[in-house]
């Protein structure tokens, strides 16, 4: 293994020093939420953790809806847009070699995104359901799959433009009890921590290990088992990385185990995607074009020591056979952490730092095709993130945050390939519906 295995124990010095800078609930803004505030604190009850920000979910009494939503039957959304300011002012309009909130000193919608779901029962009882999500935004891009929105030539997709399209990130069936259940169709992925749908994730800016060391979306079939209340597993086989039907087909296994302790103050998961896939992503001269094995895994640690406070560590890999350049195996891995803390039930605030290290260059800069920040760019990203959560009413949410980027290698990723680092202010809005 070629990493620096020394940025393991950097990664970790930052964020003891933001402790006053504060920060909010350790699950997204739209994962269950902690016990309720009353106007004169914290009401009594167990905290409740969860690392699933991948489903979008608005919780019941916690926003008016649109439309009526019953027991089962859900129809609900968002709309979600910003601007990211980047004091470099690039030419090209890109922050760096960025695929997620990209454009500098530009006005984005990124997600007007609708939700329509039939859950399964709550009562123990056997029964169907599903759901679908239209996704339609900037944020298209990163919600595509091969032979879906793309060719399964990867040489086009039905989007006519590059910045704004149409994406069903989300179209599955499901069977089975509140205990085991089968989705069958298309999901999101359960590697990571932060996912595509902006109302589970507390910064308008993403993460480098979600936009660049894992699949977004999975076609193929996941089982979900709860023996109780303090652990659940998940197995299941995919079509690979974002893909139904594509270039590189093949089995994929996908699984997660969760446990917690009986107060839910404490918890951890472990999350794994391997089988073979595409060995060359980045189109580089130098790597061999194979189907290899390709594996990513995702390390949880989940601490709420109170109703205010969670902290978030979360620790991953990925390796890629044949995909370094010149031969063997690529490797990118890094850390993320999250500190959270609740002012208010209006007010959150939060903090990550984060270490994404792309050993041989091949995963940092797979963008938009015309962004010019792109692989190989090998060494060590850092990212210090730092804003509130604030919500005026129960439907609107506002998000600023303050983000250096900083880079340790021999490339030069950010200002149009002139800067090691660069320093962004972005203030971002959500109105739930």
């Amino acid at each position: 293994m070629r990493a620096n295995l020394g940025f393991l124990r950097l990664s970790s010095l930052p964020l003891l020093c933001l402790l006053a800078s504060g920060v909010a609930m350790g699950q997204p803004p739209e994962a269950p939420l902690a016990p309720r505030e009353s106007p004169g604190g914290f009401e009594a009850g167990d905290p409740v953790l969860n690392d699933e920000v991948m489903s979008g979910i608005i919780p019941k009494g916690q926003a008016r809806y649109l439309f009526p939503q019953g027991d089962r039957l859900h129809v609900r959304g968002w709309l979600d847009g910003g601007l990211m300011g980047n004091t470099g002012n690039p030419a090209s309009k890109f922050n760096g070699p960025y695929n997620a909130v990209d454009r500098a000193n530009e006005a984005m919608f990124n997600q007007a995104y609708l939700i329509g779901e039939f859950l399964l029962p709550t009562d123990g009882s056997f029964g169907l359901g599903g759901r679908v999500d239209l996704l339609y935004g900037e944020d298209y891009f990163l919600a595509m799959s091969q032979g879906w929105e793309i060719s399964t030539t990867d040489t086009g997709n039905w989007n006519s433009g590059e910045y704004y399209g149409l994406a069903i990130p989300q179209l599955y069936g499901e069977f089975g009890t509140s205990e085991f259940s089968i989705k069958l169709g298309h999901f999101y992925t359960i590697v990571g921590y932060e996912g595509v749908p902006s109302v589970g994730n507390f910064f308008y800016s993403k993460a480098y290990s979600y936009q660049f060391a894992g699949p977004f979306t999975e076609w193929g079939g996941l089982a979900s088992w709860k023996p109780g209340k303090n652990i659940q597993v998940d197995a299941g086989l995919v079509n690979g990385w974002n893909t139904i039907v594509g270039t590189t087909n093949a089995l994929n296994f996908l699984g997660k185990v969760r446990a917690q302790n009986d107060k839910n103050s404490l918890a951890a998961s472990f999350a794994i995607i391997t089988g073979n896939q595409d060995s060359n992503v980045a189109d580089l001269p130098t790597v061999a074009d194979t189907n290899s094995n390709r594996t990513r895994y995702s390390l949880l640690v989940e601490v709420r020591p109170t109703n205010r406070v969670e902290y978030v560590f979360h620790q991953w890999l990925g390796t890629q056979a044949d995909g370094a350049p010149g031969g063997g195996t690529a490797l990118w891995t890094g850390i993320d952490q999250y500190l959270y803390y609740s002012v208010s039930e209006k007010l959150k605030a939060g903090a990550r730092f984060e270490w994404f290290q792309d050993t041989d260059g091949t995963r940092v800069g797979l963008n938009r095709p015309s962004n010019p920040n792109k692989p190989p760019l090998p060494g060590n990203f850092f990212s210090l993130t730092v804003g509130p959560n604030y919500l005026p009413t129960e439907n609107l949410l506002i998000r600023p945050e303050l983000r250096w980027d900083f880079y340790d290698g021999d490339a030069l990723p950010y200002n149009d390939g002139t800067k090691t680092q660069q320093l962004m202010l972005g203030f971002n809005m959500i109105l739930k519906f």
